[in-house]
């Protein structure tokens, strides 16, 4: 494909799978050939390659704030004719705003879980989703679906069975996220009520303190266990009979991926790119927890006869849910607003 001057533009300042994607996306197109630039908060700055012009600018502060306003075009101008790619709704909302004054630069837009409120999202000439019910308050000529792919994890050769050491002894079953409401961790706490099994969540946040006192009230504390932050999720997956997502919203959670690479089957509330990706009868609706304990105690008992179902969504993950995949078709998307 023809090298590109690309922008790409990320307006918050927190720690997530909207950061992680904008610092793997610039990083994969530089390595292609690209001449990419990043305007963003300087924090994320040593994390870019160093082909990478890093634009530091501090959007946090308001997407009407018109100091920050005025350093993104700044910022904007100074890339000269290319393709500008904002990610997430403020990021959008804020580069949507000054793009009358930007002829230079064809535009896409990336919304990376539902909103309410999408209207920033017209005003670009393609929008890039993770997910189809992402778009499903989204009136756009323009829209691509493409779900979040990553590099292959490598094969483990020690899977971290510590963090069910001590429980019940059942059937190991992990969770991986911050600990914050929109995880729904409270929700799948008061589903393990009657659920045979060890669970172990990975994450820090600040709803830590309510989900221990939510085990200690439900009799959970030889059955459920808070790791904390583990950087080893990939030993932690090769451990685990089955994982599980109960979030309330989601876009296409890197989590979810790196299980189906794992060969690790998954049971989700169907919410984001789950309903997508994974069989119908391994999803319940978000924020039930009879529902969710009703999934887990059905599918808990298949034990390993549950993989070969999964054959075809970890065949799926191997080729259309991979890093490379990820980048062929944005580039596809940037080559269609250059024509």
């Amino acid at each position: 494909m023809e090298k590109m001057n690309l922008v790409l533009v990320m307006a918050g300042d927190e720690e997530g799978g909207l950061e992680k994607h904008v610092v793997e996306l610039a990083n994969g197109l530089v390595a292609r050939g690209h001449a990419v630039s990043v305007v963003a908060h300087a924090r994320y700055a040593d994390r870019f390659d160093a082909r990478i012009r890093v634009l530091p600018v501090d959007l946090a502060r308001g997407r009407r704030n018109l100091i920050a306003l005025w350093q993104l075009w700044c910022a904007l101008r100074s890339v000269g004719p290319g393709v500008v790619h904002a990610h997430g709704s403020k990021a959008a909302s804020m580069v949507g705003t000054l793009l009358p004054w930007l002829p230079a630069l064809a535009s896409v837009a990336t919304l990376h879980s539902r909103k309410k409120k999408v209207g920033m999202f017209r005003r670009f000439q393609r929008v890039i989703a993770v997910s189809r019910i992402s778009t499903l308050n989204l009136d756009h000529p323009g829209v691509r679906i493409i779900h979040n792919g990553i590099v292959p994890p490598a094969p483990v050769t020690a899977p971290a069975f510590d963090a069910w050491a001590g429980l019940s002894g059942g059937a190991r079953v992990l969770a991986v996220g911050r600990l914050v409401p929109v995880k729904g961790f409270d929700v799948l706490l008061r589903a393990w009520q009657d659920v045979p099994a060890d669970l172990a969540i990975a994450g820090d946040g600040f709803e830590q303190d309510g989900l221990e006192a939510l085990i200690k009230a439900g009799n959970l504390q030889g059955r459920v266990r808070l790791l904390g932050h583990r950087s080893d999720v990939s030993a932690l997956m090769a451990a685990a009979d089955l994982f599980v997502i109960s979030s309330h919203y989601e876009g296409c959670p890197y989590t979810l991926v790196e299980a189906l690479h794992m060969h690790l089957p998954v049971v989700s509330t169907a919410v984001g790119a789950m309903p997508e990706i994974l069989p119908a009868d391994c999803l319940c609706p978000p924020g039930d927890a009879d529902a969710l304990r009703q999934l887990l105690t059905r599918v808990l008992p298949a034990g390993d006869a549950l993989r070969p179902q999964f054959q075809p969504v970890f065949a799926h993950a191997a080729t259309a849910l991979t890093f490379e995949h990820l980048l062929d078709q944005t580039e596809a998307v940037y080559g269609e607003v250059r024509a």
